[in-house]
């Protein structure tokens, strides 16, 4: 399995399934911006809520083969074991799909993922331990806390500075390399001091 980050905005998702299962998947990709559809013959409301809150479709019947036709990528994540196999085996190679209960059927697998700003790590030990997985992620977690979301946004905001800078390569390189100091990421004053410092180079 190859790791990949791919932009689903106004992609097209369709989820078969609407109970808690359905939910989750739905709740990590909501950040997205994607073009969610849940397919079942009952939601739940937490799915119902959701799905009102952020416009999302709900079509309340048993998912066809048709349905994920145009999908960019497909969750199947019914509570009946003989569907999620029948449609996973259905659907076109090329696709993109996700099922839920057996992870071998599909293609894509949901990692576990802690986001601080404009970071993201993810970790999945690929089915072999669900629960290697999580305490991973509590450890991730715990390491990177808070504090990373406004230096992720710092260093974002110097990059896009220091490109425009009349340096050379290795010059430009170099700026870049010191914004790691770790000093930036815990003092506020000293990333105001760095950004006022690099503005001046300007």
């Amino acid at each position: 399995m190859q790791p990949l980050v791919i932009d689903l905005t106004g992609k097209k998702i369709i989820i078969a399934g609407g109970g808690r299962i359905a939910f989750r998947k739905a709740k990590v990709l909501d950040a997205e911006q994607a073009d969610i559809t849940f397919i079942a013959p009952d939601f739940s409301k937490d799915v119902i809520g959701l799905a009102n809150q952020k416009g999302y479709k709900l079509v309340q019947r048993e998912a066809k083969l048709e349905d994920f036709k145009d999908a960019f990528l497909s969750i199947l994540a019914t509570n009946n074991r003989e569907i999620n196999q029948l449609l996973a085996q259905s659907l076109e190679p090329a696709q993109l799909v996700c099922v839920v209960d057996e992870s071998g059927e599909g293609n894509v697998s949901f990692p576990a993922t802690v986001r601080r700003g404009h970071l993201q790590v993810a970790v999945t030990s690929n089915g072999a331990s669900p629960k290697l997985t999580r305490k991973l992620k509590k450890e991730l977690e715990e390491q990177f806390n808070e504090s990373w979301a406004e230096y992720t946004a710092f260093l974002a905001q110097c990059r896009e500075l220091i490109k425009k800078l009349s340096l050379s390569f290795e010059e430009k390189n170099q700026l870049l390399a010191e914004l790691l100091d770790d000093r930036y990421r815990v003092h506020e004053e000293a990333r105001e001091q760095k950004w006022n410092s690099l503005k001046s180079l300007h």
